[in-house]
């Protein structure tokens, strides 16, 4: 009886032993929403959050604070942590169960390097393969954090380390069932009317399918987002019988043109739709037009000769490309067609579209009507972090049922602020400002920025914490920082 109970026992302590090495600590839930931070305090770097009644796995208890891991975690060690929390709001039985969705699915396009920070000097932590598909969340400038696709808590510590977005296409019906990327480029031959024959290679096959432009009309709202991800900020709705121009196609994405633009680069765009949701809501608005290059004389000729033919009355459909901006809505919405506004040029009876931009680059601008207009930058009258800085406009707005507190600031500085001190004034702005169930949009402005014009920096706030920041650097262009 005596070697039977030495025997149980020897077991019991071999089970004990060997635990650890599967699991640790207790598995507990949030029992409100929870800020994760970086350190055991609360006044440490904030760095993702718990939804009420989100499952957890916590450990290493030290000053009231434990260590915040995924529920089936294995490796105990507290760098492994998504963060640190307060103990006393983590209960071991679910009161609350209120799951706020985070990140988005996405899937490599190409093979990728992911780094231990958002530059390409970061070192290499991971490759993804082509095709592999992980969770993205809290984009800064072209980076993003990417997370493994089963991850479950949102926080910058859980993340495997920031890859390029550009890289990252947004996980549709048509990726969930065809993931590789090399076959995407095929169908979007016949709506840019280019036809693309190159070999799938991953980063070269974006760019070669983006050497035309195309202008249509919407008939149902679109979303202009600021990037090539639905994670990012939007700029903007279009609304149906509104007349743009697409180009630059990547990713499932196109870039989004103003009527008038003959500039067609990322820098001069409104932004970027997906590619699904302007085939389903806009339709063909003239012909195709050809990217604003300069194009010899006898090529021009060859490419118009083969469009004169084709169509029994050439003086209407060469008509049609000149039809204002009014008309094409008029149209879209199938209304009474207004008439069309006269424009000053000369008529040509083989007009085409590659023959009008070319006319147009021929226009010289006079500045010097533009010298000595420019405003005087906004008098400071507040301080914080060391900034003196001006409200310019604080508003509230409703955005897809979100309630949106939008401050426009102006910074006084002669120094180019980086990301941590843009980050700690407009976080000051925030703990101002911040309100319940409603969300704070910080829009910084510089010295000799317009101030009408798009911000330079951006940051976002839900009441828990920060949850983006970029900068846009092509809006200092005239000022003293480019």
């Amino acid at each position: 009886m005596r070697k039977v109970f030495s025997f149980l026992f020897v077991v019991f302590c071999l089970a004990l032993s060997a635990a650890p090495a599967f699991a640790f600590g207790e598995i507990m839930y949030s029992d409100r929403p929870l800020n994760l931070r970086d350190a055991r305090s609360p006044r440490a770097e904030w760095v993702g959050s718990l939804y009420a009644g989100q499952k957890v796995r916590v450990a290493h208890e030290k000053d009231g604070w434990v260590a915040i891991y995924e529920p089936d975690a294995t490796d105990p060690s507290e760098s492994k942590a998504a963060g640190f929390s307060n103990a006393k709001f983590l209960k071991p039985t679910r009161d609350r169960y209120e799951p706020k969705p985070w990140g988005e699915l996405a899937v490599s396009s190409t093979k990728l390097n992911i780094r231990s920070k958002p530059s390409v000097r970061g070192t290499k932590v991971l490759t993804l393969q082509a095709g592999e598909r992980v969770i993205i969340d809290f984009p800064e400038d072209d980076w993003i954090v990417v997370f493994p696709s089963n991850a479950t808590i949102r926080s910058r510590l859980n993340g495997i380390g920031y890859a390029s977005a550009k890289y990252l296409e947004p996980v549709t019906d048509e990726t969930a069932a065809a993931p590789e990327p090399e076959p995407a480029p095929a169908p979007a031959a016949p709506v840019i009317r280019q036809s693309v024959e190159q070999p799938p290679a991953p980063t070269p096959a974006a760019t070669e399918e983006s050497q035309a432009i195309q202008r249509v009309v919407l008939t149902n709202e679109v979303n202009v987002h600021q990037s090539r991800t639905t994670t990012s900020p939007m700029v903007q709705t279009l609304r149906p019988g509104d007349v743009v121009q697409l180009g630059l196609l990547r990713n499932g994405w196109y870039a989004v043109f103003k009527t008038s633009d003959m500039i067609r680069s990322e820098s001069s765009s409104m932004g970027y739709s997906l590619q699904s949701a302007m085939e389903k809501s806009s339709r063909e608005a003239g012909l195709a037009v050809a990217p604003a290059a300069p194009v010899e004389p006898a090529k021009a000729a060859a490419v118009a000769k083969p469009a004169v033919p084709a169509k029994p009355e050439p003086a209407t459909e060469t008509a049609e490309p000149l039809m204002t901006a009014e008309a094409l809505k008029a149209e879209a919405l199938k209304t009474e067609r207004p008439e069309p506004t006269p424009r000053k040029i000369e008529s040509e009876p083989n007009l085409t579209p590659v023959s009008e931009p070319a006319r147009q680059q021929t226009l010289v601008i006079d500045r010097s009507a533009f010298k000595d207009v420019k405003r005087p930058d906004p008098t400071p009258d507040k301080t914080a972090h060391g900034y003196r800085y001006k409200f310019l406009e604080k508003s509230e707005t409703r955005e897809y049922g979100q309630v949106w507190i939008t401050l426009k600031v102006f910074l006084s500085t002669t120094k180019l602020p980086d990301r941590t001190a843009l980050r700690d004034f407009a976080s000051s702005l925030w703990k101002d400002h911040r309100r319940v169930t409603k969300n704070v949009l910080v829009e910084v402005y510089l010295p000799g920025m317009n101030m009408d014009d798009l911000a330079w920096g951006v940051v976002k706030f839900d009441y828990d914490g920060m949850t983006e920041l970029w900068t846009r650097r092509a809006t200092l262009f005239g000022t003293k920082f480019i």
